[in-house]
């Protein structure tokens, strides 16, 4: 009876289990091909943006296809980036997944490290090959075809190159200072060389570094521009006293946006203006927008997301300062938004500055330079941008 008992069990168990797993496994792989077809729709009537109000940044956009672009690799590269930045639902799924690895131990997301003392550093950039000797040859073209101008170039590195003490333990980057090493030989004697490496260095212990955002402070910008004032010729001018002022003590910058970590810090905002009323004036022509200021500041950025845009707006194909500087002497300038805070203290010292961003220029340099009859030329970049920059290349080689 308990043998028959038995046998009936196995029979039963025989029958339903197989069936049963069957089962599971077809409404397993209905749940997941429902889900990969209802994210596929989802993102294909998804709307691209230009930029992503909480990273404050601008997102990738579609790659054009070129037999080239498919040959080098670049094309695969440039739309698992775009995938990437425009997937549906980013900003949440950031989120949990930063959420899940801080519980997990983590110290590095999308790029970023969570250092010592609240600092968010992001990563160092290791330069492409190819676009890097671009960038350096048409820069070394264009003093070629202006050898009567004096050109300067001033790299100014990451934080995580600086202030590597503040990394966590068992962070690994390259090394920024070869990098930068390497560019100031490739460009040799064409170009006068301003070492802001050196001058942070010497004030690594002080806040040249937001702890949340990857741009320098004001004060680190400060230090920097009084290292290279006798380079450009700064020295011989009339010193213009400046003091800083706060302007914001509520500041959480990109990297925390980017990576989810420090989201409740806040850290200050200062600005330097002349102390004396009798300091030069300025009037700032927005070249594109056509809009014009009487300010290098725009307060009204200080209510949004993104405060750093304090300075100048934010970034802008071109811009003219100009003031009532006696000295008519005229300054050239090819940036980054490390250079939105610099230039504040460079303004008071010279009649006219033109300010380009390659990420954002698409007219002919040609025209600017016949114009103008620039004194200066200064490249002022953050190593990882410059590491990272496709756009130079193509705004300084004529047509």
């Amino acid at each position: 009876m308990v043998e028959r008992k038995n046998n009936k069990q196995k029979n039963r168990t025989k029958y339903f289990l197989p069936g049963g797993k069957k089962q599971i496994q077809a409404v397993c792989a209905f749940l997941f091909l429902g889900v990969l077809i209802l994210s596929c729709g989802v993102n294909l009537m998804h709307k691209d943006r230009q930029m992503s109000e909480k990273e404050m940044r601008m997102l990738a956009q579609k790659p054009e296809i070129s037999l080239s672009g498919i040959a080098s690799g670049r094309f695969m590269e440039q739309y698992e980036e775009y995938v990437s930045d425009q997937f549906a639902g980013r900003d949440t799924w950031v989120r949990i997944k930063t959420f899940a690895d801080s519980v997990a131990g983590r110290t590095e997301e999308g790029g970023v490290f969570k250092g010592k003392d609240h600092y968010l550093m992001e990563d160092v950039a290791v330069a492409d090959e190819s676009d890097l000797k671009e960038n350096l040859d048409a820069m070394k073209n264009f003093k070629e075809r202006y050898p009567d101008i004096q050109m300067h170039m001033m790299l100014v590195p990451n934080a995580a190159n600086v202030m590597e003490d503040k990394l966590p333990a068992f962070a690994v980057t390259a090394s920024q200072s070869r990098q930068i090493s390497r560019v100031k030989a490739e460009l040799g004697d064409s170009y006068d060389w301003i070492d802001a490496e050196k001058v942070l260095d010497a004030h690594k212990d002080e806040a040249i570094y937001y702890h949340t955002d990857h741009h320098w402070t004001s004060l680190g910008a400060w230090y920097a521009f009084q290292g290279a004032k006798t380079q450009l010729g700064l020295d011989k001018s009339e010193e213009i006293k400046m003091k800083a002022y706060a302007v914001s003590d509520s500041f959480n910058g990109t990297l925390s946006a980017k990576s989810g970590y420090e989201t409740d810090y806040k850290e200050p905002i200062y600005i330097y203006l002349p102390k004396s009323a009798d300091a030069p004036q300025v009037a700032v022509n927005y070249v594109e927008e056509q809009k014009k200021s009487a300010s290098m500041y725009d307060s009204s950025k200080l209510d949004e997301r993104d405060q750093y845009s304090v300075f100048f707006g934010g970034n802008h194909a071109m811009i003219d300062i100009q003031s009532t500087q006696t000295e008519k002497r005229r300054l050239l300038v090819f940036k980054d938004s490390y250079a939105n805070c610099f230039l504040p203290l460079l303004a008071p010292y010279y009649r006219e500055i033109v300010v380009i961003d390659p990420r954002y220029y698409t007219g002919k340099l040609s025209s600017v330079m016949s114009d103008k009859q620039f004194d200066d030329v200064l490249f002022l970049y953050n190593a990882n941008t410059f590491f990272e920059d496709r756009m130079l290349a193509g705004v300084l080689d004529e047509n």
